[in-house]
């Protein structure tokens, strides 16, 4: 005769340091390329629940939020062992506690789709992800000069105009971190940047902000050039005119994701690159 198996408590509580060692381990099981520093750093600008069952983690949900009207919600696992649960959902309603009010964005893996439109998420759009060891690039010819910590204030302003929120810590970490690349129109207003940052295989280029195709193409340029042989990643909005492009510089496709809003009430400009596709 067979006994029932009682399964453990399930335990939703906030994310801590304690968690990304066990959180890394779940993401990878999931072919997500992030390493123990790179929950490090979602960990530095975000908040999160993480589902804990015998002390291990199950299950995460993180949201950052960007000023007082936007978040995004990301890193959203469930562990295989836990799904058709309901879990997914709980995760997500824990880390939303409190954002009442605010613009919810994220982007979907096609298994998640389901439930982020069954909790008032709106498709807006697709997401491509290029990635690669990047063949030879020539430079930009002139027109992109490595930022200066005296234009940061410059870059926020400008990337609040794009994303239609403040990502203000999310560049002051892409500062410390990372290396941040302008272009200037002849006035000396700022047409767009870009970020290069350490990240899972290798590099990831993003964002990338820019007035024109042929800014974004020379603010990439001006990053990948120095980098002929390294892996690149530059996740890109499907209607941004980048994919044939990054196509012939080595960085070819490799999945992607689909852009998703509730309770929207602002007007973002499409990215020529995300920061990723979890802090947008």
């Amino acid at each position: 005769m067979e006994k029932n198996i009682r399964m453990s408590p399930l335990q939703l509580t906030g994310i801590t340091q304690e968690n990304l060692a066990q959180a890394t381990v779940l993401s990878q099981a999931e072919s997500w390329p992030h390493r123990q520093e790179d929950w490090g750093m979602l960990l530095e600008l975000s908040q999160g629940v993480v589902a804990l069952r015998d002390a291990a983690v199950v299950g995460t949900t993180l949201r950052t939020n960007y000023g007082p009207d936007v978040s995004m919600m990301h890193m959203i696992i469930v562990g295989r062992s836990e799904r058709g649960q309901g879990l997914g959902r709980k995760l997500m309603e824990a880390a939303m506690e409190s954002s009442e009010g605010r613009e919810l964005r994220l982007v979907a893996t096609q298994e998640g789709l389901p439930l982020y439109e069954k909790m008032g998420f709106q498709r807006e759009g697709e997401i491509t992800q290029c990635q690669g060891n990047v063949g030879t690039v020539e430079p930009p010819i002139a027109g992109v000069s490595q930022a200066t910590a005296e234009e940061l204030d410059d870059i926020i302003q400008f990337d609040r105009a794009f994303f239609a929120a403040d990502r203000q810590a999310l560049l002051i970490w892409l500062a410390q971190n990372g290396r941040l690349a302008i272009t200037r129109s002849e006035d000396g207003r700022i047409t767009g940047y870009a970020a290069l940052r350490r990240f899972g295989r290798g590099q990831v280029i993003g964002p990338i902000m820019a007035s024109s195709l042929t800014q974004a193409q020379d603010l990439i340029r001006f990053f990948a050039a120095p980098l002929a042989g390294e892996f690149i990643r530059i996740d890109t909005d499907s209607t941004s005119g980048l994919v044939p492009w990054l196509d012939g510089i080595g960085l070819t496709r490799a999945g992607g994701g689909v852009r998703m809003r509730k309770n929207a009430k602002t007007e973002p400009r499409s990215a020529f690159g995300l920061c990723s596709q979890a802090l947008g």
